[in-house]
């Protein structure tokens, strides 16, 4: 724990803590409702199998009582790449570092990087220590770790580096520079999770940072990885969450990816017809994800409705592939180095 005047993190955090707060409330009464996420239409459009053990198979697998195959389901769709844990340690300092800058106190790079190579180390010896057994949801479970991957002291060091070089990158940007000058009252958001209804749906999203300016809102997005053509989708998705909410008119409306592996901040500039066509975009996708349902009020659905991707590649690295190949691990096969789902803006 980082102590001492301004100090980041005033409490201590004891993980016991929250599983004892979370077994307060009962969870058998959760209803399975349909909404939609930039996530989940990736992943539908990625593997419709994969898509239904996360958002149906999984469905109350954290219930004891549960029936084996939904136990299984559950713990498999809480498993996290080590790639996936370096960008969620990433975004959880600097997210902290922010809601300090919000408070007035001072940020010290050194301690955030501190907090999170700890946390990074936390992680591993969590998933070395199998510790998920006792709650899925509540330790870390790694891919490399659960199937016995390659996982070496290089790798683990690597890793930690891309920790530090994200980090030093985001006190570098332009967009910390800004946020800097923010005031309190500036800050709409910091990653919050949130929603706003298109196409009589929920729509979730999670923008690490909005603030206000005079007439603007800008809107900043993290990125620990490569450069996707997914990230454009994602922002015009946001835009339409802050044109929405906050009343923003589009012109006063500022969107920036930074890749903080490459230092570079990407903008996108939205005109009237792209937030139309991102409002289809939405609807469409919401529409294909219904049309597999068994029953789209109840949000009830078949796994034979939805098939395996033909692309075993993408596999290889699929938190249920112990599932869809119990016998044996489906080979790798070279592709090339795309992502398995490329989005076009619209």
């Amino acid at each position: 724990m980082i102590s001492g005047k301004g100090a980041l993190y005033p409490f201590p955090f004891h993980p016991c803590l929250s599983v004892f707060i979370c077994g307060c409330f009962s969870m058998s009464n959760f209803q399975n409702e349909f909404s939609w996420s930039p996530s989940r239409h990736r992943m539908f459009e990625s593997c419709k199998r994969q898509y239904y053990f996360n958002y149906y198979g999984s469905w109350g697998g954290w219930d004891k009582d549960a029936d084996a195959q939904a136990q299984l389901l559950y713990r498999l769709k809480k498993i996290t790449t080590v790639p996936q844990l370096v960008g969620s340690v990433v975004h959880d300092a600097i997210s902290n570092a922010l809601n300090a800058l919000k408070l007035g106190r001072d940020i010290l790079p050194f301690a955030v990087e501190t907090y999170a190579q700890n946390l990074f180390r936390q992680h591993l010896q969590e998933s070395a220590e199998h510790l998920w057994r006792y709650s899925a949801s509540q330790y870390t479970n790694l891919f490399e770790h659960y199937y016995n991957e390659p996982f070496t002291e290089t790798d683990q060091n690597n890793s930690a580096n891309h920790i530090s070089t994200s980090l030093n990158a985001f006190f570098a940007s332009n967009a910390y520079a800004t946020l800097q000058s923010a005031r309190p009252e500036d800050y709409l958001t910091i990653e919050d999770l949130t929603d706003f209804t298109l196409a009589n749906t929920k729509i979730w999203v999670v923008l690490d940072v909005a603030i206000r300016r005079d007439e603007s809102v800008h809107i900043f997005d993290w990125k620990t990885g490569r450069e996707r053509q997914a990230d454009r989708h994602q922002l015009a998705v946001y835009a339409l969450y802050a044109t929405s909410q906050w009343g923003v008119a589009l012109p006063d409306l500022q969107l920036q990816d930074i890749y903080l592996q490459t230092n570079t901040e990407h903008s996108l500039d939205l005109s009237p017809d792209d937030l139309d066509q991102t409002r289809i975009f939405v609807t469409e996708s919401v529409q294909k994800m219904r049309a597999l349902l068994d029953d789209p009020e109840q949000n009830t659905a078949s796994q034979d409705t939805f098939p395996m991707t033909t692309n075993t590649h993408l596999c290889t690295t699929c938190p249920f592939k112990a599932v869809c190949y119990p016998d044996e691990r489906p080979a790798k096969q070279p592709t090339p180095e795309q992502d398995p789902v490329q989005l076009s803006l619209f």
